[in-house]
């Protein structure tokens, strides 16, 4: 392969991959020549590894005296020596010429990093949410984040999809009914479902009443009659399956690869060949604007219908998309547009930052106000909006926090996070059948936000004290797309 032609996808799927731990020896290889090949790419690596693991690394914020300090001061001396050991790192890590130990080195240090049972964040009992719902079910207890647990699922109209914590997409058509006993394994009564697993669920199992089907890698589709008869199709990959009570070879495992169906020495009775997106549940959606989210960052497909206080509560920040490909009716203001770190922090407690944070800390940071305007966007500008929204369940005796992160295809033009420009623009950018909260209590404040150098990722550190914290991040359109639509509607 030429590694000239490898486009920035491709680029930043390698950069996953190797702080996931989840590079294959081909990718592996190929990340390994183009940093031998490229300083720039090797620097951009460097960067990058660094800013991930600057997201585990920053001292987690705590009120000490009330609301407007939330700095623990106490630890800081502790955070920052070790912040100094790792620049002390990163100095020796610019040097190394193996880029094998460059890799092993990000990976150990992401293994090493704390997990979310560390950060004192309970995710209640569920080990999924569902990410879109379309039902005219009233009586239906399902709604948009809400939490899937172990024990039985119903949708009794519609459409709903799903994601488990292993990465698992589940996309189903009502009326579905299906036992969850974890979140590599669930049990299909009857109704449609298709799943896409991703490489590290491999082994994703789904029983129905007359077949087992466990995931080598795949998307696949199954069916269950009223009678308990499944059908099975397989949109990508391969899976292996069996019926339970099958004669001859239909009882045995049997492996079943979209593309070498034509080898399959039978034909099982449970396979269709071919796929009627009708009779079974479409594809899980995908939202292509998002590259990668991280931390305690949960990604939803569609807007909630009610964000004000107490009302959408959860120990994850959520993300979701308010309006795609959206022209901009006037001029906007945004509080952040330039990459940088962001600290927003009450007169009181930046007195106390700047007396007592190292000077070597202050000069990687920006103390701001949250009522800044580092730029606005133009009247006509073509836009897609996000909403990250935190409001936790209250824990006697702890201070809700949480970090994440979320890397976006397209650049990020602006963040919005006071009050007052996050009221005013649900008018332009707000989900319209979202009900927003609009009190004084919702602003971003004693938080931190940083905009990576590329403008495609955002990190955030929050502490909700009693109310909710929210950011509107909005982000470039696909012009690409937006050209060819202008250009099928004949406005060109």
């Amino acid at each position: 392969m030429n590694l000239n032609s490898i486009n920035q996808l491709e680029w930043e799927s390698l950069l996953e991959g190797a702080i996931n731990g989840t590079l294959t020896d081909s990718e592996a290889q190929l990340l390994n020549k183009v940093l031998n090949a490229s300083p720039e790419r090797l620097d951009d690596y460097i960067r990058f590894v660094d800013m991930h693991a600057s997201l585990y690394q920053e001292p987690l914020l705590a009120p000490t005296d009330g609301i407007d300090t939330m700095v623990d001061y106490q630890t800081l001396e502790i955070e920052n020596e070790k912040q100094r050991k790792l620049n002390g790192f990163w100095k020796v890590l610019a040097s190394v010429t193996t880029i094998a130990a460059l890799i092993a080195f990000s990976f150990s240090l992401w293994q090493s990093m704390p997990g979310d049972s560390n950060w004192g964040l309970s995710r209640g009992q569920y080990i999924g949410l569902v990410t879109s719902l379309k039902t005219n079910d009233e009586d239906s207890d399902l709604y948009v984040g809400r939490g899937v647990q172990t024990g039985l699922f119903k949708l009794e109209s519609g459409k709903a999809q799903v994601r488990l914590d292993n990465g698992v997409e589940l996309s189903m058509r009502g009326p579905v009914e299906f036992e969850v006993f974890g979140q590599d394994h669930l049990a299909l009564v009857s109704g449609r479902l298709t799943a896409n697993v991703p490489e590290q669920a491999i082994g994703f199992r789904i029983d129905t009443p007359d077949m087992e089907v466990v995931d080598l890698g795949t998307e696949f589709a199954l069916k269950v009659d009223s009678s308990g008869e499944s059908k099975l199709h397989v949109l990508e990959g391969e899976v292996e399956a069996r019926l339970k009570q099958g004669l001859d070879f239909e009882n045995e495992p049997l492996i079943i690869a979209k593309g070498r169906l034509d080898e399959l020495s039978q034909n099982p009775s449970y396979l269709e060949r071919e796929y009627d997106p009708i009779a079974f549940a479409a594809s899980p959606d995908r939202d292509e604007l998002i590259r990668a989210t991280g931390g305690m960052m949960q990604s939803l497909h569609e807007a909630p219908l009610d964000l004000r206080n107490g009302r959408f509560k959860h120990d994850y920040l959520m993300l979701f998309p308010e309006r795609l490909n959206y022209t901009l009716p006037e001029d906007l203001a945004v509080n952040l547009a330039e990459p940088g770190t962001y600290r927003m922090l009450t007169e009181r407690a930046a007195k106390k930052y700047y007396e007592e944070v190292s000077a070597d800390k202050q000069a990687c940071e920006s103390v701001v106000k949250s009522t800044i305007v580092q730029d606005k966007l133009s009247k006509g500008t073509v836009v897609n909006s996000y909403l990250v929204h935190f409001d936790a369940f209250d824990k006697p005796g702890e201070h809700n926090k949480a970090k994440g992160r979320v890397r976006f295809s397209n650049r990020i033009l602006g963040v919005i996070l006071s009050g007052k420009d996050l009221n005013h623009s649900d008018a332009l950018l707000g989900n319209s059948e979202t009900i927003y909260e609009s009190s004084h209590g919702r602003r971003t404040e004693n938080d931190l936000v940083r905009i990576s150098s590329d403008q495609h990722q955002v990190f955030l550190n929050f502490e909700v004290l009693g109310f909710i914290d929210q950011v509107r991040i909005v982000v470039e359109a696909d012009s690409n797309e937006l050209e060819i639509a202008r250009f099928l509607d004949g406005s060109e």
